[in-house]
């Protein structure tokens, strides 16, 4: 019986052990497998032991009245502490303790805080940074602080110096980082190469409630600057922020330390809050750093947070995407925000703080040290109150993709609850005092002031974080609802590492009051999900921050930078990650380490972690040089003798038109070339804005210019010029002058938009000519053509706008040539050029293939629009294929591009890298009317969210142009509900003027024949910003025809991030009406300023190409074919 329990009794034990290792191997593979559907899933604290919770609550000592950044979270920082080959988490908290978990394999963690040294002293932590200091090769942990006006000590930032035992020693005193000033944030880096990591602080100001006694005090004073300490390799530091050139001031929140112009030494971009401008920092490779921020970018985000800096389009350059505080959210955007306000707009601006807009920036790098903010092309200009941002490839498709988190715990800034706060505060305080007039003996309003009833008056609401897949061609798909990445929250910090060592990357985040996020990616239980990972190391344990890491795949390239921290408050895995979708073999990879030595790895099998060792480098052989010639244009100026600046009359449109959507008078200047005294040189003539003369210049043989008739050209200086052309009105063989006034500086009707006509002696010498029965409209565009065949030059005059009266249809005008006379033919021959619309360009051509001249014409909220020559008279004809083209389209230029034997055109539109959007389901509009019987017309622009009809701009400006509505809507919260028919009427608005727009792509537009086209969009480089100009050329010399194009639109509201991406372009076409986009770099052409108009003459027997810039210089580029 004994015996048979006994086998009984094993029996039963190998029961429970089979079952045991059965429920592992269910659990291993519902861990790998479960849920297929989602590319993520949400661990829960309970099984993976991360339980962290930054909770926050306002109390009496510490509140959001007291400090405004009382709800900006804190931040995670990554690393294997303990050398044992599984990352390990540490969260930094505000009124909490900060928190070190240890990863004991298979996504679960271990608490070891109260173990290893971590100190809880009260202090209000906020960045993680993580590196090993002292070259042990043991990570240490450097915790930024802040907060705590007057408790230094609290904000007292802490250095970990890793024991190597699994415990820490508290030591930034020791080694001279006990810094107590306020910082948000830190990172390391090497800048000067000696081999020891750097500290880099992001020290700021006081951060103030509306209740602090900092409040309404100068904050940006030199006392609060960033710091730079050196690392003197003695287990200290000594402070150089002074000797380095750091030594600025501002609201900084995020940084990143990355070689951003590709030189081999690593920079600095630093994000700042409110109206202090972002810097860039750029290594002078001597010790010292230079703010380039100004002439790098052409704007930048206004509240920036988050910073990270990687290669999003796979171009081997470091881009920067900074995020801010705006909403996507119609209700959100407009309840929250009360509007820019243009004379502090403007003051910023004035005051060193350059051009900043509410909105994230993506800055493409252009690879010359300058940057195009692409943010609205990607479609991530707004996630709404932004913290973190990080760059990675998420689904290993071997794209980059963005993770941004957002989420304020009470919505500071609804411009309602704001209000209301305030009055209630008032309240309180009447109150008390009308209770107890000597005081009460209290010792401060917090006293008296219930903080709960004050937040109550704040909404609250968490928010989905934003993630964006990265489809190719500058093209981002939200993804979080598809990726399970949807949880609501207040998320501020965040990093990604692979935590449980399986070729994908996990996300950690941050969250106030509620758990810290653990998001496992599932992406290798997907197909097309393959990796190869790389660890840096150093045999000696010298940092390898810095490092540069190409692969390379087929005729793909991908590349990684090894830095410090990302986004905010935050360190992500140090690891090199790349995704390989379904490649099975990777061609080669190239490592160029700190010291420019290179490693170079070839045929690699996927799906591998490689270590690779700085010690085994070699120095690189391989260099490539760009020989001249390679480029198909080269800049000239410096040799170019022509010295122009154009320069704009300041004019504020916005006091006669508080909604325009832009400036009208910023139009200029005009160009026109021709040789004015038939010496076979090409002259130039370059307008004036109002109050400004324009210039006639003419070539010498030796290539230099003479400026002539400088009197006479001054007492024209009244006029706005837009555009100008020589071309010979009075058939004596000299070029004569037209210059088109424009502008928008004088009342409608005013003498000053009379166009004139200058008359050529032979000499070069001008008089003025007249023009009968000329209009007076603001004008943009003068084109010549004798379309009558009668043996002389007619003229179309395109009529920009209605001075003060947009968006009501301007008059053009068909100016016919009888014996040298110019006389207006419109009413007669040319009816329907009456108020056509807002013109911006036009091209005489015969799209119909007749034999006659016909016209085509585009403008803003206008149609391609075709005018048929019939026997003299212009008719306004149906082009088929057209008819959902109505855009903003800015210029007209003509070719075969298919070679097919007819006209084809390519047209420049807005872009797609506009706030604006439209589409013909969903199409941008503008209405004009006067809706609140004051007898004067108000503009109101309108877009569709979520297939509602919503007023585009918010309730403060909409109410300082419809005043009424202040009495009708009262508040912003209701004033964001509503739909355009709900705030302005529906009778209002079928009664107005009513223009939609369907496309803002800027396209080409084939002819089929017989009166039908098919519209293309052109190459996605071309959409990065409006185009104003271009020339037609084979400018590569293979037959074909290609297109230069320049832009820019600097003139925009200030609630909308200015056109000022593009670059020019030059657009190789293949004869069957493709074209392939060049890049500066490919092409030599850089024209990033804001560019009107551009042509090509002669000059020392080089063709040059000459841009006009308004408000700027002259520029000239030579072609070297």
């Amino acid at each position: 019986m004994k015996n048979l329990r006994n086998i009984y009794i094993y029996c039963f034990l190998g029961i429970l052990v089979a079952l045991y290792i059965f429920s592992i191997a269910i659990s291993d593979l519902s861990s790998k497998q479960a849920p297929l559907d989602k590319r993520f899933t949400l661990l829960d604290p309970l099984t993976s032991g991360i339980d962290f919770n930054n909770k926050i609550k306002d109390t009496q000592e510490h509140n959001i009245l007291l400090y405004a950044n009382f709800y900006g979270g804190a931040g995670v920082g990554v690393g294997d502490f303990n050398n044992d080959g599984l990352q390990d988490l540490y969260f930094a908290g505000n009124l909490v303790s900060d928190k070190l978990y240890i990863n004991q394999g298979n996504l679960t963690f271990k608490d070891v805080t109260t173990t290893s040294g971590i100190i809880n002293d009260g202090g209000w932590s906020t960045g993680v940074t993580v590196a090993d200091i002292n070259n042990d090769g043991f990570l240490d942990i450097y915790v930024s602080r802040e907060l705590y006006d007057n408790k230094p000590a609290l904000r007292t930032n802490l250095l970990y110096i890793n024991n190597t035992d699994g415990t820490f020693t508290e030591s930034a005193k020791k080694f001279g980082v006990d810094d107590s000033q306020r910082t948000r944030h830190a990172t390391f880096l090497d800048y000067d190469k000696d081999g020891f990591l750097d500290l880099f602080l992001l020290t700021q100001p006081p951060n103030p409630g509306g209740y602090s006694k900092f409040s309404g005090t100068t904050l940006l004073k030199p006392e609060y600057h960033l710091k730079l300490f050196k690392n003197t390799g003695k287990n200290s530091f000594i402070e150089v922020s002074e000797k380095a050139g750091i030594k600025y001031t501002g609201f900084p929140s995020g940084v990143s330390a990355s070689d951003i112009n590709n030189d081999g030494w690593t920079d600095l971009y630093v994000t700042n809050d409110f109206y202090a401008p972002d810097f860039l920092f750029i290594n002078n490779k001597d010790g010292t750093f230079t703010n380039s921020i100004d002439t790098a970018v052409g704007h930048m985000s206004y509240y920036s947070m988050g910073v990270d800096v990687a290669d999003i389009n796979n171009d081997a350059l470091l881009d920067i995407f900074v995020v801010d505080m705006v909403a996507e959210d119609n209700f959100r955007s407009k309840s929250n925000m009360s509007g820019m306000n243009p004379k502090r707009f403007q003051q910023v601006i004035d005051d060193g703080g350059h051009y900043q807009y509410m909105y994230n920036s993506v800055q493409l790098n252009n690879g010359n040290s300058t940057f195009s903010d692409v943010a609205q092309l990607t479609g991530m200009g707004a996630s709404d109150w932004s913290w973190s941002n990080l760059i990675a490839d998420f689904n290993n498709d071997g794209l980059k993709d963005t993770y941004i988190t957002n989420g304020l715990l009470y919505d500071i800034r609804n411009t309602d609850a704001d209000k209301n706060v305030a009055r209630f505060i008032d309240k309180t305080r009447y109150d008390w005092l009308k209770k107890y007039p000597d005081g009460g003996n209290i010792t401060s309003l917090f006293d008296i002031l219930n903080l709960e009833d004050v937040t109550a008056l704040m909404p609250s609401q968490p928010l989905k974080n934003y993630a964006f897949k990265n489809n190719g061609n500058l093209e981002f798909q939200k993804v979080m609802d598809d990726w399970g990445l949807n949880q609501e929250s207040f998320s501020n910090g965040s990093a990604y590492a692979d935590l449980d060592n399986d070729g994908d990357l996990d996300i950690i985040v941050n969250n106030i009051n509620s758990e810290a996020f653990v998001y496992r990616n599932n992406s290798e239980t997907f197909s097309n999900s393959n990796f190869i990972r790389l660890e840096l190391i150093n045999e000696a344990h010298k940092p390898v921050l810095g490092t540069r890491t190409n692969l390379y795949l087929g005729n793909e390239i991908q590349t990684h930078e090894t830095t410090n921290v990302r986004g905010i408050y935050s360190t992500s895995e140090s690891f090199v990650h790349f995704g390989l979708n379904n490649a099975t073999k990777v061609d080669s990879i190239v490592v160029t380490w700190p010291n420019q030595m290179k490693t170079v790895k070839r045929n690699l099998n996927v799906n591998q972690t490689i270590q690779i060792a700085m010690n085994t480098a070699s120095k690189p052989t391989d260099t490539v040089k760009v020989k001249k010639g390679d480029v198909l244009f080269t800049n000239s100026l410096a040799s170019f003798d022509l010295n122009f600046k154009h320069t704009e009359n300041s004019f504020d449109d916005y006091k006669h038109q508080v909604l325009l959507p832009h400036k009208l008078s910023q139009i200029g200047p005009a160009m026109a070339a021709g040789d004015v005294n038939n010496d076979g040189l090409d002259d130039l003539y370059l307008g004036g804005a109002s109050g400004f003369s324009g210039y006639l210049y003419i070539q010498n043989k030796n290539g230099s210019f003479t400026n002539s008739n400088i009197d006479f050209w001054k007492k024209e200086s009244p006029y706005e010029d837009v555009d100008a052309l020589f071309v010979d009105i009075n058939n004596d063989g000299y070029q004569d002058l037209y210059v088109v006034s424009g502008g928008n500086e004088y009342p409608a009707n005013d003498i000053h938009y009379v166009d004139r006509l200058y008359l050529n002696d032979g000499t070069g010498n001008f008089t003025k000519g007249a023009i009968l029965k000329v209009n007076r409209d603001s004008g943009a565009v003068v084109k010549a053509s004798d379309y009558d065949n009668d043996g002389d030059m007619d003229l179309f005059v395109g009529g920009r706008h209605t001075p003060h009266q947009y968006p009501e249809p301007a008059n053009s005008m068909l100016l016919k040539n009888e014996n040298g006379q110019l006389v207006n033919v419109t009413q007669t021959l040319a009816n329907e050029l009456q108020g056509l619309g807002l013109v911006t360009d036009a091209i005489w051509n015969d799209y119909d293939g007749d034999g006659d001249t016909d016209l085509t014409v585009v403008g803003e909220w206008m149609p391609i629009t075709f005018f048929r020559n019939d026997n003299g008279v212009l008719i306004k004809s149906v082009a088929t294929g057209l008819e959902d083209a109505t855009g903003w389209w800015f210029s007209l230029e003509k070719g075969d591009f298919d070679n097919d034997g007819d006209l084809d055109f390519i047209a420049g539109n807005l872009g797609l890298n506009y706030k604006y959007k439209t589409s013909k389901e969903k199409p941008f509009d503008v209405y004009y009317n006067d809706f609140d019987n004051n007898g004067r017309k108000d503009i109101v622009l309108g877009y569709y969210q979520d297939n509602k009809h919503f007023p585009l701009r918010g309730f403060s400006c909409s109410s300082e142009q419809v005043p009424g509505l202040k009495d009708k809507i009262g508040k912003y919260d209701v004033f964001a509900a509503l739909e355009i028919e709900q705030v302005y009427g529906d009778e209002n608005l079928q009664n107005a003027l009513h223009y939609k727009a369907t496309t803002f792509a800027s396209s080409y537009i084939e002819n089929i024949g017989n009166g039908r086209f098919k519209m293309t969009s052109l190459p996605i480089l071309a959409q990065f910003s409006n185009i104003n100009d271009m020339e037609v050329a084979d400018f590569n010399k293979d037959g074909y025809l290609d297109v230069l194009t320049v832009g820019n639109l600097f003139a925009s509201e200030i609630e909308t991030p200015r056109n000022d991406a593009g670059t020019g372009l030059l657009m190789l076409g293949d004869g069957r009406g493709n074209f392939s986009a060049l890049t500066n770099k490919e092409s030599g052409f850089f024209a990033n300023r804001n560019a009107k108009k551009i042509v090509i003459i002669s000059n020392k027997q080089q063709k040059k190409i000459l841009i006009a810039n308004n408000n700027d210089i002259l520029e000239c580029f030579t072609i070297n074919k």
